[in-house]
């Protein structure tokens, strides 16, 4: 964010010289209103599942009847919501110029020149960045290292090689963890870690049967004009799923400026320049999936639907008096108006 005076200065040498006054002449300070900006933000799970080489026999071998059969792909949908926020609106940019006996005025802009505040010190609050959703891989079932190890020819001998390993496996941990086996280890430590060593041989050779699943996070996104109507358009498509997005655009049918009630009209009090605000327009806006429904449903305002408003010149009659304007930088519209 930047804040601009709006003051007469003069550079010499580098130096830059500030009155207390501002004196009329050809200076003047250039915003622009906002223009709403929305994406469609769309987070799922996509899981691939992958049969094990044995699958036909898991049943049969292990009694294991969940196993993967084939290859197939899932969807979990996480999150969907509609990240919302401004650039500038280059068909509405104005200006504003000192005018004689005018005391020292500040317009807070953004980077981009959106106005956010008029004698307002302190910098607009900066929305909280969210952390950006990186693909994760995750395996529940790890391929088997010890396949090599089977070397019959029959792949149904192979299947039962790798069962008898499975029970084999099965039975040395009973042997170890009731005091049995010869040779066991004499210490905690070392009991632990054959044990699991054991566990990741048979998860390996139990995999060749049940097949493995890999997920991943995904994020994607979709920019929405709010101004467009839009009627059951297929925005994402999540495998055999389609997001539709629906879209009707409302406009502000009212303009009624701000007044300040409480401020005395004043002959001799200095008036600042035209500072126009924004009065938005309302974009309803609803989120389906053909698998699961409506997803979301908003109304949002949106700067480009509404009209521009010049503030009322009462704000600006208490002379002994400096009124503080918070303007909302994804709308243009006022949030707050005190004096000081």
């Amino acid at each position: 964010m930047k804040r601009l005076i709006l003051v007469v200065a003069a550079m010499v040498g580098g130096v830059m010289l500030w009155a207390d006054t501002i004196v009329p002449g050809e200076m003047g300070i250039r915003y622009y209103l906002p223009r709403t900006v929305v994406k469609l933000v769309v987070e799922y799970t996509e899981t691939q599942f992958v049969p094990g080489k044995y699958a036909h026999w898991a049943d049969k071998l292990l009694g294991i009847e969940y196993a993967i059969q084939e290859d197939s792909t899932a969807y979990q949908m996480d999150d969907v919501r509609l990240a919302v926020g401004a650039m500038p609106d280059t068909s509405r940019v104005y200006y504003v110029y000192p005018q004689a006996g005018m005391q020292t005025q500040w317009l807070s802009l953004t980077k981009d020149g959106i106005l956010y505040g008029y004698n307002v010190s302190n910098q607009a609050q900066t929305p909280r960045k969210r952390r950006s959703v990186k693909d994760t891989v995750t395996t529940q079932s790890p391929a088997s290292t010890l396949e090599e190890t089977i070397k019959s020819e029959d792949e149904e001998q192979q299947a039962k090689s790798v069962a008898k390993q499975i029970y084999q496996l099965r039975d040395n941990r009973i042997y170890l963890l009731s005091g049995d086996a010869e040779n066991a280890p004499a210490d905690g430590i070392s009991m632990k870690a054959i044990l699991e060593e054991i566990d990741r041989q048979e998860r390996a050779l139990v995999a060749l049967f049940t097949g493995k699943q890999t997920s991943k996070k995904v994020h994607r996104e979709y920019r929405i004009d709010p101004t467009m109507a839009m009627d059951s358009v297929v925005a994402l498509t999540i495998g055999e799923d389609s997001i539709r997005l629906r879209i009707v655009p409302e406009r502000m049918t009212e303009v009624q400026p701000v007044v300040d009630k409480k401020a005395k009209k004043q002959k001799d009090a200095p008036t600042p320049s035209q500072i126009y605000y924004n009065l938005p327009g309302t974009a309803h806006i609803t989120i389906t999936s053909d698998r699961l429904g409506e997803l979301l449903e908003e109304y949002l305002p949106v700067a480009q639907l509404g009209v521009s408003v010049p503030l009322s010149q009462d704000l600006f009659n208490n002379a002994g008096e400096r009124v503080r304007i918070r303007f909302d930088e994804n709308t243009g519209n006022i949030l707050s108006i005190r004096r000081q």
